[in-house]
């Protein structure tokens, strides 16, 4: 995750222009120009009048037999002036539509880069599901779900895959995911935590965070997901997973799976121990349906444990995580 952190993330979202990038530069520039473009064309349009006016005086002078070299100065300088006024506010205009042509050439970039980024996780994700479906355990029966499941859709995040690449924020979801069965979710060490993983049993519609396979050598991250069915006993029980994420057709995988590669998420409403800061765990990134590697910065009060995601530029930014999304840590 560290390697992709300063592409996915971007710079600090607590910094207006880092959020935004260069192109909100370019637009504060554009608004301060606009008033005085809107300044110079309205100078221009008085002077225009100011000629009129003048020409009018000077055919009236002339009938009076009383018009002087002092009337064709004044309309002279008035013409020059007007010249002037036309070719800087001729000058304001081009370089404010030469900025917004490169503004929105900058913006057209990052919307097709995004597209394109989007399409690669997804092609990924349908390319590991489909993989895993067919190397681990088959189930019998009506139970078998080869293609996705027709279970209720979850929110979609934004560029879905289970490799988590986000070259732009997620949008702010309104989660709702299946109630887990109660259980401890707090980290263990050393062979004790191999004892407990192994006890471990998993009942459906339990949410868990579980690891796909990987595939091809590439390394896949924990993501989010909702036990749908177990089968067999002791060693040889397996679990089908579906995942929590959803594609661009509405469609959700699920996956064949062992008690060793999910992690058991605490039902809400469960009452669970307090973080120690410095803490290394794996935690539910905001508004993805992916976990990742961070480090407990303290608790804030509220049910919520502040998190330092692993990758993030700023050694200032933290992230905020319910409780029950922050789980032991496994690589």
């Amino acid at each position: 995750m560290s390697s992709r952190g300063s592409q996915r993330r971007g710079p600090n979202r607590n910094s207006e222009i880092g959020e935004h990038g260069e192109e909100l530069g370019m637009w504060k520039d554009v608004k301060e120009k606009v008033p005085g473009v809107a300044e110079t064309f309205n100078e221009s349009s008085q002077n225009v009048i100011d000629i009129r006016n003048q020409e009018k005086l000077m055919a009236e002078k002339k009938d009076n037999g009383t018009l002087t070299a002092e009337d064709h100065n004044e309309l002279d300088r008035l013409c020059r002036k007007g010249v002037k006024l036309n070719e800087l506010a001729s000058q304001n205009i081009m370089e404010t539509i030469e900025k917004l042509k490169v503004l929105r050439a900058v913006q057209k970039a990052k919307e097709d880069q995004q597209e394109a980024n989007t399409s690669r996780a997804a092609a990924q994700r349908a390319k590991e599901s489909a993989a895993a479906a067919s190397s681990l355990y088959d189930f019998d029966g009506a139970g078998d779900s080869p293609v996705p499941s027709p279970n209720p859709a979850l929110p979609r995040r934004m560029g879905g895959g289970s490799k988590g690449d986000r070259d732009s924020v997620p949008p702010r979801l309104d989660r709702s995911t299946p109630a887990a069965k109660a259980g401890s979710a707090e980290p263990q060490s050393g062979s004790a935590s191999s004892t407990s993983r192994s006890k471990q049993t998993f009942a459906k519609d339990d949410e868990v965070a579980f690891k796909p396979k990987p595939q091809n050598n590439e390394q896949t991250d924990w993501i989010l997901g909702i036990v749908q069915d177990v089968r067999g006993d002791g060693k040889s029980r397996r679990y089908r997973v579906l995942d929590a994420d959803v594609d661009e057709n509405g469609h959700q995988k699920d996956f064949r799976t062992s008690a060793s590669s999910m992690i058991l998420i605490p039902k809400e409403g469960t009452i669970l121990p307090p973080l120690e800061t410095g803490k290394t765990v794996l935690a539910l990134y905001p508004n993805t349906t992916t976990f990742y590697k961070a480090e407990v910065m303290g608790m804030d009060g509220d049910g919520k444990v502040n998190l330092k995601f692993e990758g993030e530029e700023s050694s200032n930014t933290m992230q905020a995580v319910t409780r029950r999304h922050v789980v032991e840590y496994r690589g």
